[in-house]
């Protein structure tokens, strides 16, 4: 398995991080306690660590979606009915 250069906002199983293969067989507490040790340096990993320190958290990856796509969900509109409208006109809506 090749590796994959690190890319903000991915996690060490996404970019097949060779480190990681180590850490496979634990569980719960001792994952986390042997990760923040083995990965202190990894970007992945100070990614995850950010995330909880501000309180956010990953519901689920999207796909790439336009900005005029994102707009409209933001604000629960089906994107098919704001199709002529532009981004600005969604967010007021």
């Amino acid at each position: 398995m090749t590796t994959k250069k690190y890319k903000s906002g991915t996690f060490c199983i996404d970019i097949s991080c060779p480190r990681h293969k180590v850490l496979e067989t634990l569980e719960g507490e001792a994952y986390l306690k042997k990760k923040k040790v083995h990965c202190r340096e990894c970007y992945a990993w100070q990614f995850l660590i950010w995330l909880d320190k501000h309180n956010y958290r990953v519901i689920m990856p999207l796909s790439e979606i336009s900005a005029k796509e994102l707009s409209a969900r933001l604000k629960g509109i089906d994107p098919v009915n704001v199709e002529d409208l532009t981004i600005d006109e969604i967010l007021t809506l």
